[in-house]
């Protein structure tokens, strides 16, 4: 008899347990607004905030996803210039002042590497190569899949994992920009995850937010963006 008790009880504790794990996430549809999945909007938000930024050298690509890897050669106005760091872009800027009225140009003596937006690199060959890689840039900024560059995170933040086949919790880490766009970006189907709110954001102006969902997040976004 006493076997059968202990027996019904650990019946009923088992699940109980289950559920604790879980409950960290909310699983159950509506419950947590701030639970997503791989193909969720604020999935695409961090993925895009943590992709790479490769705006700071367009003076020379002229290409806001992805950035000239350095050392490089090229013709500013048809004038050689090596460029060893970012300090010698002014180099570039100076060429480009020398004149108000002409149009500035840069020929790269390829091949260069790029720098993507997904920390890849990229060798490329030859002008049209390049140039391809302009329009795939300009189709990402129309289709709102660009690097967002409003809005920095604060880390480190803590992101509540969920593996619905293994039914296990795993707390994340993460602690820079490329970490947080591998983690969006490498989600499997069988895996959803919850923000551990509130975190702090840097927008435009050097402003500091203390963000506190997922919707928050969003419109903070939506306001630096417009």
């Amino acid at each position: 008899m006493n076997f059968s008790v202990k027996k019904i009880v650990s019946i009923f504790l088992l699940p109980i347990l289950v559920l604790g794990c879980i409950k960290e996430i909310d699983l159950t549809e509506g419950e947590n607004p701030n639970t997503n999945n791989s193909n969720s909007e604020t999935t695409n938000h961090y993925k895009r905030i943590g992709m790479y930024d490769g705006s700071f050298d367009d003076l020379i690509d002229n290409n806001a996803c992805s950035s000239v890897k350095l050392p490089v050669s090229l013709l500013a106005n048809s004038i050689p210039l090596t460029i060893a760091n970012t300090a010698d872009y002014q180099l570039v800027l100076n060429i480009f002042n020398l004149s108000p009225i002409d149009v500035d140009i840069i020929v790269f003596n390829f091949p260069i590497t790029i720098l993507n937006q997904d920390y890849s690199q990229t060798l490329i060959t030859s002008q049209a190569q390049f140039d391809n890689l302009s329009a795939i840039c300009n189709q990402a900024i129309n289709n709102n899949l660009s690097a967002i560059t409003c809005v920095d995170i604060v880390y480190p933040i803590n992101i509540s994992l969920y593996n619905t086949t293994t039914e296990q919790t795993t707390i994340i880490s993460v602690v820079k920009d490329q970490d947080l766009f591998n983690f969006m970006a490498n989600l499997s189907v069988n895996e959803v995850y919850s923000v551990k709110y509130p975190i702090n954001a840097v927008t435009i102006g050097n402003v500091n937010i203390q963000v506190n969902s997922d919707d928050q997040l969003k419109s903070i976004i939506n306001d630096c963006m417009n």
